[in-house]
């Protein structure tokens, strides 16, 4: 952990999943490689979500071991215990990132929530300039609530996004990936209906947004984000039922592909020369 007086924030690298199909011509895990100390970095594989955990830790490191990282220690976890020890704990420690798997978000946070893992982890997130990293599950389960599962496309209902607590490395946002390959703006929108606190993060395949926790993000790849601002100006979602259809006005949406960016604190779009966008004045 940082000394006191000298904290770190650290970053997110929040990926929408299928991230970088041709191996000869990688961007994402580059990207978390070189802002994780490069040749020197140390990637903690955390593959939890997977179903075949061992596999998914193999394949990573296999790739992060091209791409040039120093040095891979796989965490495949399994079971709650496993995720208690002082052997996972202390890898935390010397790491540089860890990087979530997809698979299931909810193992993944049935395995993990609460753990000394998930709390070293938080640690150093927010002191000692730590990297933490998730695609596909792995993504959805690094903000404060996570969605579980859902319809994709169809009319926007109640029942179209099921939610559960998420790790709550980032707060105040729900991210949704995949997300326009499986059509998936109904479920951000249902989420928006319910709390309009929350931004809507939906993140294309291969893409990925870098993001300092509270302050802006940053989108690299190949597709593009769709920020969902919720703080509309009605909605009828605690007067109608999980199968009706939900009323919302004045929802504000951004579509930002690479190079374009989010201030978080002005909840505001902004373009690539670093300008934030200013809100429209009304006519």
């Amino acid at each position: 952990m940082a000394a006191a007086g000298r904290e770190r924030l650290g970053r997110l690298l929040v990926i929408g999943g299928a991230e970088d199909p041709d191996e000869n011509d990688m961007h994402v895990l580059p990207h978390l490689v070189r802002i994780a100390g490069g040749k020197n970095a140390r990637v903690v594989v955390c593959s939890a979500p997977s179903e075949n955990p061992e596999e998914k830790v193999r394949v990573y490191g296999d790739l992060f071991e091209r791409i040039g990282v120093k040095e891979v220690h796989g965490a495949p976890i399994t079971t709650r215990l496993e995720a208690e020890t002082d052997e996972i704990r202390r890898a935390v420690e010397s790491a540089t990132a860890v990087f979530f798997t997809g698979g299931d978000q909810l193992r993944l946070t049935s395995l993990l929530a609460g753990s000394r893992f998930c709390q070293a982890i938080r640690e150093r997130l927010y002191d000692d300039g730590l990297v933490v990293a998730g695609t596909s599950a792995g993504a959805a389960a690094l903000s404060s609530v996570m969605i579980i599962g859902g319809r994709n496309e169809g009319t926007v209902r109640r029942e179209d996004a099921q939610l559960a607590p998420g790790l709550g490395y980032w707060r105040d946002v729900v991210v949704d990936t995949h997300f326009n390959q499986r059509g998936r703006v109904n479920r951000l929108l249902a989420v928006s209906a319910q709390n309009p606190q929350v931004l809507g993060i939906g993140i294309d395949e291969d893409t990925a947004v870098d993001c300092m926790p509270g302050r802006s993000f940053t989108v690299l790849g190949a597709g593009v984000v769709t920020v969902f601002n919720g703080r509309i100006t009605h909605t009828n979602a605690a007067m109608v039922g999980d199968a009706d259809t939900l009323a919302l006005t004045d929802v504000a949406l951004h579509v930002l592909p690479a190079g374009y960016g989010f201030d978080l604190a002005a909840r505001r779009p902004r373009l690539p020369d670093g300008t934030v966008v200013e809100k429209a004045v009304p006519q």
